[in-house]
């Protein structure tokens, strides 16, 4: 019985272990010599940016300058800084497999070659593709530039008019190969990330849309397909309107988002204990939910700015804002939460109403005004 169980064992780890992806980043410089200094690179190290805080996942020493990155796969696919260097960074794509950093001068990592995995071999590509389009912008404007007379050189404006038109093309240019990169890479996380730094400064929130509905159904999980739909919502924001769906995690620290309550009403509520109020709308809310008592159609969305976990459940003890309808969540990022930037919110108390299919249905609602049209939604589910 022991050795049949110590097979078991042995069996899910094995299973567990094959399960497991696992990347290695290879890279080797031309030149280990920094930009700004007579010291060479001594070691390099993998970061992620999280909030605006770097966080070390791997470091690696620099020997005969090359280097060897490993780890496992995360589970959010997205973009790496390889840094160490005093001039930039370079960037990859953590997938599985062997990624590949063609000898580079160190002095200039941001001129790196990547490749070896799908997205690395596409992004590669994509820099290509940008390089020779800035390349050609520059021959362009030299040759405009050449173009003036002698006798309009040095008067700004006159000179606009031989500028302009050529600052233009060189924009649709690359707006045209941008898109056209796009269209031959629609199964690719790359061209998600094509579109938000590239497309999203040059196209209204209505083009960006049609970007993202072309890209593959297969993309949509990814957590910037998410990033960019609340960016277009958020722009787009109003009564009507389909809402940025905002996450934060419970006092119980479960993570919890908007979209889990679709199919219900949600009154989302934007507050901190600090904000009286804030404080002065609880009894509406608390009348509002007692009344939704023996119904399950509405949800109150209490959206937390606070940025002190003791501040905020301690409030929320203290003048018992419980109901099986009232649900909490926060960042504790204060006014850095990105539900207030979605939303737009300038002040609290804030308020928006969302319907059972996530569109707006009314903002700022508050008092008698607000216990009125959520007891109509509670009368309307029991009708």
């Amino acid at each position: 019985m022991r050795k049949l169980f110590a097979l078991t064992l042995l069996a899910i780890a094995t299973l567990a272990t094959a399960q497991e992806k696992r990347f290695v980043i290879r890279g080797e410089m031309s030149s280990p010599m920094l930009c700004y200094s007579d010291e060479s690179v001594k070691e390099v190290a993998l970061e992620q940016n999280i909030d605006g805080q770097s966080i070390v996942l791997a470091t690696s020493p620099v020997e005969d300058g090359k280097f060897i990155l490993e780890g496992l796969v995360p589970a959010s696919l997205g973009l790496y800084n390889i840094t160490g260097f005093d001039n930039g960074s370079i960037q990859v794509f953590l997938e599985e497999g062997e990624i590949k950093i063609g000898p580079f001068d160190a002095a200039y990592p941001v001129g790196a070659k990547i490749g070896g995995t799908p997205c690395n071999d596409t992004y590669q590509a994509y820099l290509n593709l940008s390089s020779q389009c800035t390349k050609e912008a520059k021959a362009r404007m030299k040759a405009a530039q050449a173009s003036i007379p002698a006798e309009m050189k040095g008067d700004p404006m006159a000179e606009l008019n031989y500028t302009s038109p050529t600052f233009y093309v060189n924009n649709l240019h690359f707006k045209v190969s941008a898109i056209d990169f796009i269209y031959r890479n629609l199964d690719s996380p790359v061209a998600l990330y094509v579109i938000k730094y590239a497309m999203v400064p040059m196209f209204t929130t209505d083009k960006i849309q049609t970007f993202l509905d072309a890209v593959s159904p297969e993309l949509h999980t990814l957590s910037i397909y998410k990033e960019l739909v609340n960016e277009v919502r958020s722009a787009n924001l109003k009564v009507g309107a389909e809402a940025p769906d905002i996450s934060g995690t419970t006092p119980e620290g479960e993570e919890i988002s908007l979209s889990d309550f679709r199919g219900k009403y949600v009154f989302v509520d934007f507050w901190a204990s600090w904000c009286a109020p804030c404080r002065r709308e609880i009894p509406y809310l608390k009348e509002a939910l007692a009344y939704s008592e023996n119904s399950d159609n509405l949800v109150v969305f209490s959206y937390s700015i606070d940025s002190k976990r003791p501040d905020w459940v301690n409030c929320i003890a203290k003048n018992q804002l419980v109901h099986k309808n009232w649900v909490h969540l926060s960042t504790l990022k204060g006014w850095n939460s990105e539900g207030i930037k979605l939303f737009s919110v300038k002040g609290i108390p804030f308020t928006a109403l969302i319907d059972p299919e996530g569109n707006v249905v009314a903002f700022n609602l508050r008092g008698e005004e607000m216990v009125k049209k959520l007891k109509s939604i509670v009368d309307g589910a029991n009708d």
